[in-house]
């Protein structure tokens, strides 16, 4: 097994709600809290798309309010399996660190000599996990992650062609992000024995919270890597769940340590709001925002503030918070670009809006487990995915019933590594009558067929190129993928969704669901 960090992203829209309510309610009834436990499985253990996560960029940028170049020194030794390569002639293989989200940009990039050795400088703006690719005759053979700190000196052997199942990276980011890596696979296998029923609801706090005190002390351990941040998050996600006055009394603690701060403004706030109301829960940013001397801080919470009054849908609010946010961070070009966005979104996609309207050919592999009129009887599941018969579908059809739409690239790793998740979370739904759709950015129907008849396919998909043809990425202001609209029964837009985490989704259509839009 490598013993490179894995594949994983940990990110999302940087929603302060991320996992909660803005409307200061929480998961009830239907068995949630046994259901609880998997939706707050570790979005870093699910997925990843080799991209700049939130969670780290905001640990960067909270660091210096101007972009800094970091570097870091690379070297190793890549050897060929005998086998393939009996010449013991290991030169010419080059290794290069990309960040995809910037083109993708060139980080690093070093050729081996004959015996195998190379060496270089990485630069970079932001810690985070990037890309490995391994190339030789202008071939690309293979690709892993590492991770990349500040000053950090990485050490990666490997042998190809197995080089990604294989390597080992070593360095003080990759070492601590191996360790937090081991424990999310335990984690995770807490949580399978919780989704079959094999935890006690009323012991689930505890579980939380003691899953919470792990991930916190690698926290501790590991102060200033990419893990560190991460683990930092994922504890104070469960604690916000087990215990919400540790959860308090730990950001209180902490509250000089401005990751901590823009953590804070995330699950403090949450906290706030639950207990107290909207009203206090935004309170408590103000707060957040008076303590801080980082302008990016300062400006990350001021987005949180305008999304959680867009997402509760109190747009005048948003919009006057908005013309704040412009007057302050006038001449900002992230924040200028981030403003555009979000306007559109408060103009016409907010909760309570009517999704715009769209119209596509959906099609199903499995008959229809949602759709009825999707049976396709007698067609081949393993046949060719573009020539199977489609059924149109647009708000029309989606009346009467909760729904969720999802546009999604299914190429990206990150939504690969989140599908099954998603699948666990539509069976334990489907029953209540949720509809899920699927709308594939992909044209070439090959690739949509060998995405879900490799992984299964419980929900219809729209055909190969329909969003191509349509203009829904101007209409739904589509700016990353994956993104998700929740509809309620009368096709009012409840969220939009971003990011490859599902544990939002789950607790919004719990919500939806246990507030009376069941069937």
């Amino acid at each position: 097994m490598s013993d490179s960090p894995d594949s994983k992203n940990r990110s999302d829209r940087g929603s302060v709600t991320d996992g909660s309510a803005v409307d200061g309610r929480t998961c009830s009834g239907r068995g949630a809290g046994m259901l609880l436990l998997a939706a707050v499985l570790l979005s870093s253990a699910a997925v990843w798309s080799c991209g700049r996560s939130d969670d780290t960029e905001q640990g960067a940028e909270v660091a210096a309010d101007q972009p800094e170049q970091h570097e870091a020194r690379i070297h190793g030794r890549v050897t060929v399996d005998e086998a393939l390569d009996p010449t013991g002639d290991y030169g010419g293989i080059t290794l290069m660190v990309l960040d995809p989200s910037a083109g993708p940009d060139t980080l690093f990039r070093s050729t081996t000599e004959q015996d195998g050795r190379f060496e270089g400088t990485a630069r970079f703006t932001t810690p985070d996990i990037y890309l490995l690719e391994v190339h030789r005759s202008d071939n690309r053979l293979d690709d892993t992650t590492v991770v990349l700190g500040p000053q950090d000196t990485v050490r990666i052997e490997g042998m190809l062609p197995h080089f990604s199942g294989q390597a080992h990276i070593a360095s003080t980011e990759n070492d601590a992000m191996r360790t937090l890596n081991r424990l999310e696979r335990q984690y995770n296998r807490i949580v399978q024995i919780a989704a079959a029923g094999g935890i006690p609801q009323d012991t689930i706090p505890d579980v939380l919270e003691n899953w919470s005190d792990i991930f916190w002390q690698v926290y501790e351990e590991n102060t200033g890597t990419v893990a560190a941040n991460v683990a930092a998050r994922e504890s104070l996600q469960m604690l916000q769940e087990a215990n919400p006055d540790k959860l308090m009394r730990r950001l209180r603690e902490h509250g000089d340590d401005e990751w901590i701060r823009l953590l804070a403004a995330r699950f403090g706030f949450v906290t706030e709001m639950q207990r107290y109301g909207l009203d206090a829960g935004l309170a408590w940013l103000d707060s957040l925002e008076a303590a801080t001397e980082s302008q990016q801080t300062r400006r990350r919470i001021a987005q949180n503030r305008i999304e959680v009054l867009y997402d509760s849908a109190r747009t005048e609010e948003a919009r006057s918070r908005m013309r704040d946010y412009e007057q302050a961070f006038e001449g900002d070009p992230d924040a200028e670009r981030w403003l555009d966005v979000i306007r559109y979104d408060v103009d016409h996609l907010a909760s309570g809006d009517p999704i715009p309207d769209f119209r596509m050919d959906f099609l199903s592999l499995t008959g229809g487990d949602v759709f009825h009129a999707f049976d396709l009887p007698g067609a081949d599941p393993l046949g060719d995915f573009g020539a199977l018969p489609a059924q149109p579908i647009g708000p029309e059809e989606l009346r009467g019933s909760p729904a969720m739409i999802e546009v999604v690239s299914l190429t990206d790793r990150g939504y690969q590594a989140s599908y099954n998740q998603l699948r666990t979370y539509y069976m334990i739904f489907q029953d209540e009558g949720i509809r899920f759709l699927t709308i594939p950015v992909e044209e070439n129907p090959v690739t949509v067929g060998a995405f879900f008849n490799d992984r299964g396919q419980d929900w219809p998909v729209a055909r190969a190129g329909a969003y191509a043809a349509s203009d829904l990425e101007e209409r739904w202001n589509i700016y990353d993928k994956p993104v998700r609209f929740l509809l309620d029964s009368d096709g009012r837009i409840v969220r939009k969704l971003h990011g490859h985490s599902v544990n939002e989704l789950f607790i919004q259509i719990n919500r939806l669901l246990t507030n009376g839009e069941i069937l």
